[in-house]
Formats: C-alpha cells, sequence, structure tokens
C-alpha cells in the first residue's frame, strides 16, 4: 500500500492487528492541501484521502472521520462503515481490510455540481477476530475493483456523495 499522510499522537510504534490482539498507534491520515480545492486535483486528492480513513476505519473501528465525509446519499458508504462498526462491537476487531487506489481518473465537468472518477481500489483480505481471537467466520478475500466515485463540494469541501463497484 502506498504509504499515507499521516501522524500520530504517540511516539510508540504501529502495530498491525493480528489474532493476539487490535493494531496499536495507528497513524491518522491527514487531509493534505490539496483535497481542499475545488478542482480536478483537490478531488483526487481527496478521494486518496478518502479511502486511507477507510482504511484506518478497518484497522481501529473509527469511523467518524469517514462518516463525517460521506453523505447520506452514498449507501454503499453506509454500508461500509455499518459493518466496520458491527464487527468493533463485543471486543471483536478485523485484520487487514486496508485499502489502496493506485489509479484515480477525475471525469472533471466544469461547472458540475457533483464530479465522477473511475478508481482502482484495492483491498487486503479481512480477517474477522472474536474477542478471544478465535475468528469469528471466513475470511473475505482481497479484491481489485473498479469504483465509480461522486463527490461535491459543499460550503469549501469535499464529501463522497455515492460510491459504487463498476461490473
Amino acid at each position: 500500500m502506498p504509504a499515507a499522510s499521516a501522524t500520530s499522537s504517540s511516539s510508540a510504534a504501529y502495530k498491525p492487528a493480528d489474532a493476539n490482539g487490535k493494531a496499536q498507534n495507528v497513524p491518522v491520515p491527514v487531509m493534505p492541501e490539496l483535497a481542499k480545492e475545488n478542482s480536478k486535483a483537490g478531488l483526487e486528492a481527496f478521494i486518496g484521502y478518502w479511502f486511507q480513513l477507510l482504511s484506518y476505519a478497518y484497522e481501529t473501528g473509527d469511523v467518524a472521520k469517514a462518516k463525517e465525509l460521506s453523505r447520506e446519499t452514498c449507501l454503499l458508504c453506509s454500508d461500509l462503515l455499518s459493518g466496520v462498526s458491527t464487527n468493533y462491537t463485543e471486543g471483536r476487531w478485523l485484520v487487514g481490510g486496508q485499502y489502496a487506489t493506485p489509479v484515480i481518473d477525475v471525469l472533471w465537468e466544469p461547472n458540475a455540481t457533483t464530479q465522477s472518477a473511475k478508481v482502482q481500489v484495492l483491498q487486503q483480505e479481512i480477517r474477522y477476530v472474536n474477542v478471544d481471537g478465535s475468528f469469528g467466520r471466513d475470511p473475505t478475500a482481497a479484491t481489485n475493483d473498479a469504483a465509480a466515485f461522486f463527490g461535491v463540494f459543499v460550503d469549501g469541501a469535499w464529501f463522497a456523495a455515492d460510491l459504487g463497484v463498476i461490473r
């Protein structure tokens, strides 16, 4: 996975999740300044950042920032974030599931309210771990999908308005 712009509030070393415990000291993604611009490059930077937030959610169970930057119109966004939250209840956690977006092709339309992009979305295998360290269900295989991402720029910020897998 490409290196993400991130910072951690602790000097302790990052430790990914495994069957022995949850991820520790996961760097919190930091929004690049470019992602704050209403431009083709700004949307591209935002999409990369949004998927970093989704990866962070899979590692930590913290869906707050990804949810904040996703509109209610994005049903897949809601489903993904709800699924993550569910898998972090009752002491459970996830291993894997991080995203990478090696290709983001913004289809910029001047003066359009909603902008779209085609995104190559890679996701690592996901393993579901119970509080006792046992696996709760069969793993979800790694994926390499094409996605349609729709963004809206409202009040000086980008939001995920819709997301779907291109079949």
